[in-house]
């Protein structure tokens, strides 16, 4: 055994810490995927042998040094679009990473109850523990959720080592990560030399495996002839403050039908994204917009796919009122919209609105709050089944899993990162979007008016990408896919199957088992 493992409560914080420090260099905007398979060693390292109420705090301090570090762009978009002091910022800053550090610590605490003593137990309990931790951060925590940078995510970057989620999920990619760095983890700490090489020699086959069944995925070759969809996406790179200078509305608008004249004569799309908020004009209360864009599908014979405030009451004082995406050809526009289901907290809705409404949306959209859309119902155009995310509610894996139950064939999302800054969230943005293609096998386009836009394949191969901060437009093809992965039928359960393994785990130990003090710390 390795004595370098931490004994103390001092050392095993210290190794908690670190642990989250290198987790978060895995994402962008560092993206040191070479971390991966070992950033969460010093926090198994940390809990190993202790109890459940020591693990719980580990847990946590894990996930707020690791939280601190993956969204500082949350500090970035209370201090420049909500008005705050960057002292005010830095705290919500810290307060948020304190409140997502709950799971993790959970986390934690079930691997303690759990109390793993062998190199496989150690490994499903991880893996276990890890899945679940994501699950929770997704479906039952506040405000809607929070299922952002997924452990599985930066393999994104590498598409023949996350074809994983295309078999069970980003929740099974997630618990291969994970159990991965338990087995090397294993292969530190067992006892006898042999068992360290075979944990050490395992470990890598693993990883082998993954990559040659992947890149052998990635070698399937589309049959010639299938139905292709020609896409473009214009990115105009509007700043979100300059959104809201006064008299820039007709000058923004003068701007994106320019790029989009301009792309169509290079190219002939069948459709053209605009990205979220790219219009400064609402479809249901301007006649004008209503007018202007639908003349300006027929002048060139292109449909649009564009963000805009809905309303199926748009006279009626107090209707609800929706963030959409909606196509518009030259006959006019394709109904119904395509109304987004998970909002923002503070951004498009105001949480516990009575209690909080002196906070008040981020968001000058409109006033008040936003509604919910009622279901995942994809858009029929030319053939094709058009299946959206508008926004952040891309990195709910659900979402695009539902429409594409409901037949869609091609995934797009409109989002605006420009709220963001430059501190990474636009690339774990992107990262997300790329799994979701993966996960339902379906080519995914992407439109953002600061970037990342672009397109990858059912796959996860990028086709085409516009960077950040960059004005540009391109168009591409997208095939029909090819089949539906397993994932889509799978759903949620691995998530299941691991919350009966990890129940069953923690039954044996503190039910079936006798009770008897935690083991002593190995050392």
């Amino acid at each position: 055994m390795l004595p370098l493992l931490p004994s103390k409560k001092s050392s095993r914080a210290l190794s908690a810490c670190l642990s989250g420090l290198l987790l978060a260099l895995c994402f962008p905007n560092a993206s040191i995927l070479p971390l991966l398979p070992v950033a969460l060693i010093p926090l198994i390292a940390a809990v190993d042998g202790v109890e459940p109420r020591l693990a719980l705090r580990l847990g946590w301090l894990f996930g707020v040094v690791f939280w601190i570090a993956t969204i500082p762009w949350i500090a970035y978009t209370v201090r420049v679009y909500g008005g705050l002091s960057w002292t005010v910022a830095l705290v919500a800053l810290l307060l948020g990473a304190s409140l997502c550090a709950i799971p993790f610590a959970l986390m934690a605490a079930a691997v303690a109850l759990a109390a793993p003593r062998s190199g496989a137990a150690l490994v499903l309990t991880w893996g276990a523990a890890w899945v679940l931790q994501e699950g929770f951060r997704t479906d039952l925590f506040p405000f809607g959720g929070f299922p952002w940078a997924f452990l599985g995510n930066p393999l994104a970057d590498i598409p023949a080592l996350v074809q994983s989620a295309a078999l069970g999920g980003i929740a099974l990619t997630s618990f291969l990560v994970a159990a991965l760095n338990a087995a090397l983890h294993a292969a530190l700490t067992r006892e006898e030399r042999n068992g360290r090489l075979l944990w050490l020699a395992g470990s890598c086959a693993a990883v082998l495996a993954a990559a040659v069944a992947g890149a052998r995925h990635l070698a399937v070759v589309p049959e010639p002839g299938r139905p292709q969809l020609r896409v473009g996406i214009i990115q105009p790179n509007v700043k979100q403050e300059s959104r809201w200078e006064e008299g820039r509305s007709l000058r923004l608008f003068g701007d994106l039908v320019s790029q989009t004249r301009r792309l169509v004569a290079v190219d002939r799309p069948d459709v053209v994204l605009w990205p979220e908020s790219a219009s400064p004009y609402d479809w249901p209360w301007d006649p004008a917009y209503r007018t202007s864009v639908t003349a300006l599908a027929g002048e060139l014979d292109v449909a649009i796919l564009l963000n805009t405030v809905w309303s199926d009451e748009p006279e009626r004082r107090g209707a609800p009122y929706y963030n959409a995406a909606l196509v518009v050809t030259k006959q006019g526009p394709l109904l119904p919209p395509y109304l987004k289901q998970r909002l923002v907290p503070f951004g498009e809705y105001v949480p516990l609105g009575p209690l909080l409404r002196f906070i008040g949306p981020i968001s000058r959209a409109v006033p008040g709050s936003f509604t919910p859309g009622p279901s995942a119902a994809p858009i029929p155009f030319q053939g094709f089944r058009l299946g959206g995310a508008v926004c952040y509610e891309v990195v709910y894996p659900w979402i695009l899993r539902a429409h594409t139950r409901n037949g869609a064939d091609v995934l797009f999302t409109l989002t605006n990162d420009s709220w963001y800054g430059a501190a990474g969230a636009r690339r774990q943005h992107w990262q997300s979007a790329v799994v979701r293609a993966v996960e339902t096998g379906r080519p995914l386009v992407r439109a953002a008016i600061t970037g990342i836009s672009g397109a990858v394949d059912g796959s996860g191969r990028v086709l085409a990408e516009i960077g950040p901060d960059r004005k540009g437009a391109l168009s591409l093809s997208l095939p029909a896919p090819l089949a539906t992965p397993p994932a889509v039928a799978v759903g949620d359960g691995v998530r299941w199957v691991c919350a009966g393994g990890l129940l069953a785990a923690i039954l044996r130990a503190r039910v079936l088992r006798p009770r008897r003090p935690a083991a002593a710390p190995r050392a």
